[in-house]
């Protein structure tokens, strides 16, 4: 069965480069989390680079080798003290290449990473540079903000720490279109939010002294279009929420988990849409916005940007539906109008509930009728009654000279 990781998703959609001489956190790539590309890996460690083997194979960016690690910690499928192996792909020096990359000097460097099964078949591990939440010379000897949070996203991918929030995905293999369940344990009293990667909201809970909550979403749409038989693994994560005003928003991370995505079942969900009529368009100008994609019956609200609230309405059967909205002031401090589909349910939550997002260019005032020159301060042609009379006088002269000219 083929094997496509999130990782390599993750460098198909990078679109930043690093350089050779040290190791980038995910950040400089554009792509989800190192964390969440985690949830898949096979092993997660903290230790030691050992070794770095004589390289096995090369090509014109990168040569491969054998990485042997020590591990002081194990976190998943390793125990502590043993010592795993994996390939690694290390950039030639002076290539530049797309988004993390292990260093040069990667031997002894002290490191928190995970490990995939090698896609290939040529080994049984595989180490990316992706997935490589920490490096350093030497384990931290005081507190490292970098360190300890690293340590944390590990603990949280191989729920490794027995006092930490815990949630459980029913079924443990979800399906593109079919409900999910979400149960948590442990959690601290308080409101939470569920996102899968590169989705939208899918609940929000309230979770009371017992630390216990249920809520249920429809399934994924993460790898939906991807070929039957290709391995994914669907990101749940949990977050505070924070109210700091009449709005709401993601705070911190406290929890995330993963479910293979059905390798046999994959339905296309379809990317939900917005066209506006007419563009460009003035501020204050009425259009017409219609919206496709959407899940039939689901409740969206359109909103410019600038406003507090937009207006609610319900997708049809096909999932569209079309409204006619004048564009307010608010939205009126720039070169483009910008108008959002969200979610009705969380539509407090701005960005995080956004379903699709259509920008309009704007003109700065609306077009009239042509200008005739009968209105005040218009631009007229040029009066030039003066010319022809001028032209015709020195035309007559012309003609009376040359006839006396004749006559003598």
């Amino acid at each position: 069965m083929a094997r496509a990781a999130t990782v390599l998703v993750v460098l198909l959609g990078a679109a930043l480069y690093a350089t050779t001489t040290e190791s980038r956190p995910a950040a400089a790539c554009s792509g989800p989390p190192g964390h969440e590309v985690m949830l898949s890996a096979k092993v997660i460690l903290e230790g030691r680079v050992a070794k770095v083997g004589p390289a096995e194979s090369s090509d014109s960016v990168y040569t491969t080798h054998t990485l042997a690690f020590d591990v002081v910690r194990g976190y998943r499928g390793v125990e502590d003290g043993a010592r795993v192996t994996a390939t690694a792909r290390i950039p030639l020096p002076g290539i530049p290449v797309m988004c993390p990359q292990f260093p040069q000097d990667i031997e002894g460097k002290y490191v928190i990473i995970g490990l995939f099964e090698d896609e290939d078949g040529e080994a049984d591990l595989r180490a990316d540079a992706w997935v490589m939440m920490f490096s350093a010379d030497a384990p931290p000897e005081t507190a490292d903000r970098t360190y300890t949070e690293a340590v944390r996203l590990a603990e949280l991918v191989a729920d490794a720490n027995p006092e930490a929030p815990l949630l459980t995905i029913d079924p443990a293999v979800v399906t593109c279109g079919e409900r999910v369940t979400f149960r948590g344990t442990r959690f601290p009293a308080g409101e939470y939010a569920i996102r899968e990667r590169w989705g939208s909201l899918l609940a929000v809970v309230q979770v009371g002294p017992g630390g216990e909550f249920e809520a249920s979403a429809t399934g994924p749409i993460t790898g939906c279009g991807s070929p039957p038989g290709t391995l994914w693994t669907v990101a749940y994560s949990i977050f505070t929420v924070e109210r700091p005003a009449v709005s709401a928003s993601l705070g911190a991370l406290v929890e995330v988990a993963g479910a293979e995505l059905a390798p046999d079942i994959r339905t296309p969900i379809p990317a939900p849409a917005i066209s506006a009529s007419p563009t460009p368009a003035y501020c204050g100008q009425t259009v017409e916005l219609s919206g496709s994609g959407f899940a039939p019956g689901e409740r969206v609200t359109v909103q410019f940007n600038g406003e507090t609230s937009g207006v609610t309405l319900s997708a049809d059967g096909a999932g569209t539906f079309t409204v006619t909205r004048r564009i307010p002031l608010e939205s009126c401090g720039g070169p483009l109008f910008e108008v959002s589909a969200l979610q009705a349910e969380f539509a407090e939550f701005g960005f995080f509930a956004t379903l699709a997002t259509r920008y309009i260019e704007r003109i700065e005032t609306p077009p009239g009728p042509p200008d005739v020159g009968d209105s005040p301060g218009a631009a007229r042609p040029a009066d030039r009654t003066w010319a022809v009379l001028l032209g015709g006088f020195v035309m007559a002269l012309s003609g009376s000279l040359v006839v006396l000219a004749r006559r003598r």
